[in-house]
């Protein structure tokens, strides 16, 4: 594949342990990405992703499928199928599986947090000590992003990191982006079927599969399935066109 560009699928991630929510990492400096992560998880109802802490790095967390409460203390709020959570660095935070389903989120940590795949932030392990950070009223920003086409998580909501968008693409429609010589992006696809183009070559992915870009790049993105595609488009950082 060209210069910056590659392609990975959820089956390439490696698994970590977390309370017993099935977790795996998909993107991570191991892979070359420094500026975020992509986590892949799959819980099923009453399993708990253990409250935790990031020390130095943002952490956002979107519900594709099913539902969940953010859990922070004794403190929970439900998080539905299309919402996601914003979470600031040293804000204690965690999930708890609701309903009768599968839950199904993806998560980012803007810097990368290796110490989050040690199992070092596993709260849950026997004798493992509390996390150690803080509650504050209102830092974490619960946002409803299944029916806006375009970022929610961005810098005016106090996100300087991260900027997160969520593209709707019709059977032949298609957006254009850019990325920075020293910024990275990722396009993780929900549903259908895209393609990538830039100078290096065009790059297709289906769905579950994620397109990472690391330095300057301009791209297109297309739709080249029969039907709707939905996509979660990652910036790091945001640039400044994020709207």
């Amino acid at each position: 594949m060209g210069p910056g560009i590659r392609v990975f699928k959820v089956t390439d991630g490696i698994p970590f342990t977390m309370g017993k929510v099935d977790s795996r990492r998909i993107l991570h400096p191991e892979m070359g990405a420094k500026k975020l992560t992509l986590n892949y998880a799959v819980s099923q109802p009453g399993h708990e992703f253990p409250q935790h802490v990031h020390d130095y790095s943002d952490d956002t967390f979107l519900v594709l499928q099913g539902q969940v409460d953010v859990r922070q203390g004794d403190s929970r709020k439900p998080l539905l199928t299309g919402q996601a959570a914003f979470v600031p660095s040293g804000q204690i935070h965690g999930t708890v599986t609701t309903g009768t389903g599968t839950a199904i989120l993806i998560s980012f940590q803007c810097p990368p947090d290796m110490v989050l795949y040690s199992g070092a932030r596993d709260s849950s392990r026997p004798g493992a000590a509390p996390p150690k950070g803080v509650i504050t009223p209102g830092a974490v920003k619960l946002v409803d992003f299944s029916n806006q086409n375009g970022f929610f998580v961005h810098p005016n909501m106090g996100s300087t990191r991260v900027a997160v968008a969520h593209r709707k693409l019709k059977p032949g429609e298609k957006f254009t982006t850019d990325v920075a010589e020293d910024g990275e992006q990722m396009l993780f696809v929900w549903k259908g079927a895209l393609s990538v183009k830039s100078e290096h070559g065009v790059y297709p992915a289906g769905e579950r599969e994620t397109v990472f870009i690391s330095g300057r790049n301009s791209l297109e993105v297309n739709n080249r399935s029969a039907g709707e595609v939905i996509v979660i488009q990652v910036q790091a950082p945001p640039r400044s066109g994020w709207k």
